[in-house]
């Protein structure tokens, strides 16, 4: 059988909440949601990790933060380990990204770098991102490549960075009318903020749409693994920079005509750090016994149901703006939280970064002053920025983990289990628990 084209499109900052094919009426999402109908769509898939560095150096070394060295944000990997770049090009791909990066050292993902991002557009008011992929490249190198390497497969990252914040101003929702998770504080300028964030993801949703017609025009729509996912949660409170599962599930859809079922909903659950091993497994390659991961190809295949029995977690540090240690493990019905550090306040750059117009501080700071009124918003507050040592949540019941069940007599056993699990897990990774110096 000829190899596989493998077409990964990661996305920066995407919750799995916020598209339609997950349920969220509200949202436009129409390729995202008929990229799902043809393949297949995951509704436990998981990072181990709620930040970007961590996260995406996961996705391409198969082995957890502790041991790929990248545990605080914007933190570099040790030199010495094998990533999927070397791995890939080893199995004869053509590996090249787009976009977004963000691993370190780059002597180690020596990608083939092929193309950034658009123009800045000064009504986006962009900060802390670029302004999104620029698909113009990727469609040079899909044409180039078919005309003068056929046989040889590729492996093509398209790292937008979309919708990381500052989200693209509300064109076409109606701030209004948007329903609101209960981890989000009713306020005017929140409803403009989550429609700014909207926004954004449909925006990105119209450039998978122009990929999706390039793989098809340039010959990659018959032989070609098609992955949607993004590195974490989104940038609201309760979510990214948590163990929440606001911050660590993720939206995961795979389609590959003719051999992943199409219009599948599968529950398994996996993690990202079975991303690679799965990768290598899939173009004909024996996935190294020291990674962390390990492949879920015969999920994808339709020939197994179930995956992972749990999956573990872990948050540091990004900079000194978040030094909220965390590590966590969950199962399909429990979830256990470690915080290492829980004399520390919780802040973000969401709770702190001035200056975002309909955003961060600006929003944050509407909570805070409708919670002085409003005991259900001051609860929320109070719950963002304190953490007891432990946390347990009945995540069947209690699916926005508000309920922390950890003192409940009821609950005794499966405390203990779950935190003697966490604490032999963090042996065996080596992880000490401490924020590390970035």
């Amino acid at each position: 059988m000829r190899k596989p084209n493998i077409v990964i499109y990661l996305s920066d900052d995407h919750g799995w909440e916020y598209l339609g094919c997950y349920g969220n009426a509200d949202i436009q999402t129409p390729n995202l949601d008929r990229i799902a109908e043809e393949g297949m769509r995951f509704t436990h898939a998981f990072t181990p990790t709620p930040t970007c560095a961590p996260s995406r150096s996961t996705l391409y070394t198969g082995l957890y933060p502790a041991r790929h060295g990248a545990m605080g944000n914007h933190t570099e990997c040790h030199s010495t380990i094998e990533t999927l770049p070397k791995l890939l090009r080893k199995l004869g791909y053509r590996v090249a990204i787009a976009g977004k990066t963000h691993v370190k050292p780059e002597e180690l993902f020596d990608f083939e770098y092929i193309g950034g991002f658009l123009p800045k557009r000064e009504e986006h008011r962009r900060k802390y991102r670029a302004e999104g992929l620029d698909t113009a490249p990727v469609e040079d190198f899909l044409s180039s490549h078919h005309k003068e390497n056929p046989d040889q497969p590729i492996c093509l990252i398209l790292g937008d960075s979309n919708p990381h914040v500052t989200w693209e101003p509300n064109k076409m929702y109606d701030p209004d009318a948007l329903s609101l998770p209960p981890y989000i504080a009713d306020t005017p300028i929140t409803r403009k903020a989550l429609a700014n964030y909207y926004q954004d993801i449909t925006t990105m949703d119209s450039r998978i749409g122009d990929i999706d017609e390039m793989l098809e025009e340039y010959g990659y729509t018959d032989n070609t693994l098609f992955i949607y996912t993004t590195d974490h949660g989104s940038e609201w409170p309760h979510c990214k920079w948590t163990l929440y599962d606001a911050g660590i599930r993720l939206p995961f859809m795979a389609r590959w005509h003719g051999e992943i079922p199409a219009a599948t909903v599968i529950d398994a659950m996996l993690s990202h750090v079975d991303f690679l091993p799965t990768l290598i497994d899939i173009a004909g390659g024996e996935p190294s016994k020291q990674m962390d991961g390990r492949s879920f190809k015969r999920v994808l295949y339709g020939q197994q149901q179930t995956f992972r029995d749990k999956i573990y977690g872990t948050h540091t540090r990004d900079g000194n703006m978040n030094v909220f240690p965390q590590r966590c493990v969950r199962d399909n019905h429990y979830k256990y939280i470690l915080n290492l550090m829980p004399e520390n306040r919780w802040t973000t750059h969401f709770t702190e970064v001035e200056g975002i117009p309909e955003s961060h501080a600006e929003v944050w700071n509407s909570w805070v002053e409708k919670a002085k009124s409003d005991p259900k918003t001051a609860e929320l507050v109070y719950r963002t920025q304190h953490h007891p040592v432990e946390e347990l949540y009945d995540v069947h019941a209690d699916p926005d983990e508000f309920n922390n069940i950890v003192f409940e007599e009821t609950s005794s056993s499966i405390l203990e289990k779950m935190r003697a699990d966490v604490q032999k897990w963090m042996q065996s990774q080596g992880d000490e628990g401490k924020p590390e110096n970035e």
